[in-house]
């Protein structure tokens, strides 16, 4: 029997997934409840087959041939292939605007895009945001409307390492659930507390994750500002000098920040302030 998940949006990506796994199709339904519903109509089918204890993963799409993404993976690598899957192609979809390697969070005065690399605490940060109740955008990319001073939401699962989960405590996960992860847990934002929406909300300012001992947070002067949005740009590299000049504007329209993790809740509590979060 094919399991079948409801079509979500991921930007202008939309999809659903099916299974003859009735377990994991259900993981997928539950990871992926904060994105809003498709409305184009012809999502595509993301769709994994057990094959004894490894699954093959395709993609089905109106009018194309049946793409195959992979063979007899285990269960985390399917799931973990299953996630860069969605991103690549949510970031494809928005190809000619700014997108930003960021995690964004705020509250009711607008939100905050911290980029980072792999290990910045993204998603530690974003997590232990979602556990305050703060409103969700993503844990890993940020799509920026440079005209508008907004930022659209992108509210994939929030992806835990082992190094993540320690600072925030007991991440809890569905003992059914966990012969799909290993090192890397995903976990819905709202089941860890947050409020999500699907429309975009004001950005009120950008920052630069990096670790520290004492949490901080410092005025970043326009230069280092640009510098650092270039750095952490998802789209840059295809847009060239139009994406630079929108990434030029942003440095120039919104206040930037060098920010320290020391322990997520000191960053949480700099942070409040500016997003008007509690």
């Amino acid at each position: 029997m094919l399991h079948l998940t409801r079509a979500v949006a991921a930007w202008g990506f939309e999809f659903q997934f099916a299974s003859d796994d009735a377990v994991l199709a259900e993981l997928v339904e539950h990871c992926y409840r904060d994105l809003p519903a498709a409305t184009g109509g012809r999502p595509a089918t993301l769709r994994a087959d057990r094959v004894g204890a490894v699954y093959d993963l395709s993609i089905e799409r109106a009018d194309l041939p049946v793409e195959v993404c992979s063979e007899g993976r285990s269960a985390p690598a399917l799931f973990e292939l299953l996630v860069w899957e969605v991103n690549r192609r949510a970031r494809a979809s928005v190809a000619d605007r700014t997108v930003l390697h960021a995690a964004v969070f705020g509250g009711a005065a607008g939100a905050v895009v911290l980029c980072g690399s792999s290990g910045s605490g993204k998603s530690t940060l974003s997590a232990a945001a979602a556990g305050r109740g703060w409103r969700h955008f993503s844990d890993d990319l940020g799509l920026v409307d440079v005209e508008h001073r907004t930022v659209t939401p992108y509210a994939r699962p929030i992806m835990l390492r082992a190094g993540g989960r320690q600072h925030l405590g007991d991440v809890l996960v569905d003992d059914r659930y966990r012969q799909f992860f290993v090192d890397e847990w995903f976990v819905p934002a709202s089941a860890l507390g947050a409020t999500t929406a699907p429309g975009p909300r004001a950005l009120v300012a950008v920052g630069v994750l990096g670790w520290g001992a004492t949490a901080g947070i410092e005025p970043l002067s326009r230069a280092r500002t640009l510098l650092a949005l270039t750095e952490h740009s998802a789209t840059l590299a295809d847009r060239g000098a139009a994406g630079f000049d929108e990434l030029a504007r942003l440095a120039q329209r919104v206040p930037g920040y060098s920010v320290t993790l020391g322990t997520t809740a000191d960053v949480l509590d700099l942070l409040a302030p500016l997003v008007g979060a509690g």
